[in-house]
């Protein structure tokens, strides 16, 4: 009995968080900033936890952070600065 071929088609997934800063803490953790697309906002992650960190709330894959990119930008807040 013939076997059907299938036909492979390249199928490359969409990008949905794109990279824009590490960050090193006083503690030896990692924190990372993702932008996602296409919607644009942040997300502030615990990257790598230091191996001499004592904070019990630095777990890996921590979200730290979600949001408007606006409100990390030192800049824009003195803009809105009274």
């Amino acid at each position: 009995m013939p076997v059907p071929q299938v036909q492979q088609t390249s199928f490359r997934p969409a990008t949905v968080f794109e990279l824009e800063a590490l960050e090193g803490l006083q503690c030896g953790c990692v924190t990372v900033v993702y932008r996602t697309h296409p919607w644009g906002f942040i997300v502030v992650a615990l990257e790598a936890k230091g191996p001499y960190c004592t904070l019990g709330g630095h777990t890996v894959g921590q979200i730290l952070h979600l949001g408007d990119p606006a409100e990390l930008d030192p800049e824009a807040e003195e803009d809105y600065a009274p």
